[in-house]
């Protein structure tokens, strides 16, 4: 008598998913991942520059993303990793300014010298406090002005919430704001070389490759460019239907939004839980990539703190990586989160670019259109969750109300903030819980 074989499909082909596909199918279960789009790795996709594959979301690795790395050396693509210094630095009150380092901050004139020592001795503060627990029940605009100021809030803390989460900045607890500040303040401490981030070789694509390609050779079916339109239970498993029609699945792990659980699976979950899917927000993404023959800045990442800015950063790649990996092509990402609502979500590029252009001029007023050899634009709906007070009692379950029905998505990494690293983390952990489940 044969042993039975449990047949699972796993929707989204981002990290989260192609890990938990590569840790069941290589205990044996038959897997078919589903995938919308016609590329796998979600936020890790890619496009070329100069010859040389690049993310088409901005992408690195702080010391403490052990989760990936060990991944990486699984499949030996660890030594690919480089660990190199970068600049950081902020726009404010119309100039570039050095930020990220006590030098810098001595210099950062928009604050005044009381100032500066209350946004000193609360970082400190921050980088020193491991129980994040004590940052749930407060908003991050209420500490910040109580603790580092009210000029430390508009000057340097008040954008960067922004530039994350649009119109709901003020919602946002304090606890995500202590990840950001205590975990790149282990980094710092774990590289004992300062600031390191770590980037690979030819890109993070080459790691969606490895996994595809452990995959396929292990009978995974990857169906790309085939999205999964509706999940229900029936009395023999679980009705999985996609663009090619319906197959069955004793168990299914759905990693993508929890807006998409609720619109594919919605009509079978309990009203609560539907309305509790329903209630998680999460702002989108909008980045343009500029190819140019110049540099904008002496920065890898340039916070900007002026409200009138139609973006929130500009993350210069090439100021961290050789521009001569991408035929001597400097590589600028220009950031902006924001809801579908706002205009520019649906904008043409071209009009997109017309609002952005002249403020690229008040970062570097030498810039011309004759800098920009190419741009390309790329937009995901679903990137950064909004993290409200008590956010810990909203996170949605990873067993859902449907049986054999599983959750697994950016939603639920708490109180990190979401990356590479924790979906790895997410997958890791989603198939060792699955494999755990008592069987047929």
């Amino acid at each position: 008598m044969s042993a039975h074989v449990h047949r699972c499909a796993v929707v989204g082909a981002g990290l989260t998913g192609l890990v938990a596909a590569y840790r069941l199918a290589s205990a044996g279960w038959k897997v078919t991942v589903f995938e919308r789009y016609p590329e796998a790795g979600g936020l890790v996709a890619s496009f070329t520059v100069g010859g040389e594959r690049l993310e088409c979301f901005y992408h690195h690795l702080f010391t403490t993303d052990t989760e990936i790395v060990a991944l990486a050396a699984e499949l030996e693509l660890a030594p690919e990793i480089e660990w190199l210094p970068s600049r950081m630095g902020i726009y404010s009150q119309g100039r570039l300014w050095d930020f990220g380092t006590p030098a810098s901050l001595l210099r950062f004139r928009p604050l005044p010298w009381l100032d500066k020592a209350r946004f000193a001795a609360s970082t400190l503060w921050l980088n020193r406090s491991a129980d994040f627990r004590r940052f749930e029940e407060v908003t991050a605009r209420e500490w910040i002005i109580a603790h580092a100021g009210r000029k430390a809030f508009d000057a340097v803390w008040g954008p960067l919430l922004h530039q994350k989460f649009a119109e709901k900045a003020d919602e946002v607890a304090m606890v995500w704001l202590w990840g950001k500040v205590f975990l790149r303040g282990r980094s710092r401490s774990a590289s004992g070389l300062g600031e390191r981030l770590g980037y690979m070789n030819g890109s993070f694509a080459r790691l969606v490759d490895a996994l595809v390609a452990r995959l396929r050779a292990l009978g995974v079916r990857i169906e790309l460019g085939n999205p999964v339109r509706r999940i229900w239970r029936s009395e023999d498993g679980l009705e999985v239907q996609a663009r090619t029609g319906v197959e069955r699945f004793e168990t299914v792990l759905f990693t993508a939004a929890p807006a998409e659980l609720s619109r594919v699976a919605g009509g079978q979950l309990p009203d609560a839980d539907r309305a509790r899917l329903d209630a998680l927000s999460s702002t989108a993404a909008l980045c343009v990539v500029l190819e140019l023959s110049r540099s904008l800045t002496p920065y890898y990442w340039l916070n900007v703190a002026d409200p009138a800015f139609p973006f929130g950063g500009l993350i210069e790649h090439t100021n961290y990586i050789p521009p001569q990996r991408y035929g001597g092509r400097r590589v600028l990402y220009i950031s902006k989160y924001l809801f579908p609502e706002n205009p520019l979500w649906n904008a043409r590029d071209d009009e997109v670019w017309a609002a952005y252009r002249p403020f690229l001029q008040k970062v570097n007023p030498a810039f011309d259109d004759g800098w920009v050899l190419a741009r390309h634009h790329f937009k995901a709906a679903y990137a950064q969750p909004v993290i409200p007070c008590h956010y810990g009692s909203l996170i949605p379950p990873f067993a859902t109300s449907i049986p054999g029905l599983f959750h697994a998505c950016m939603a639920q990494i708490y109180p990190e903030d979401r990356g590479q690293n924790y979906a790895v983390r997410s997958g890791d952990r989603a198939a060792a819980a699955l494999l755990s489940l008592p069987g047929p």
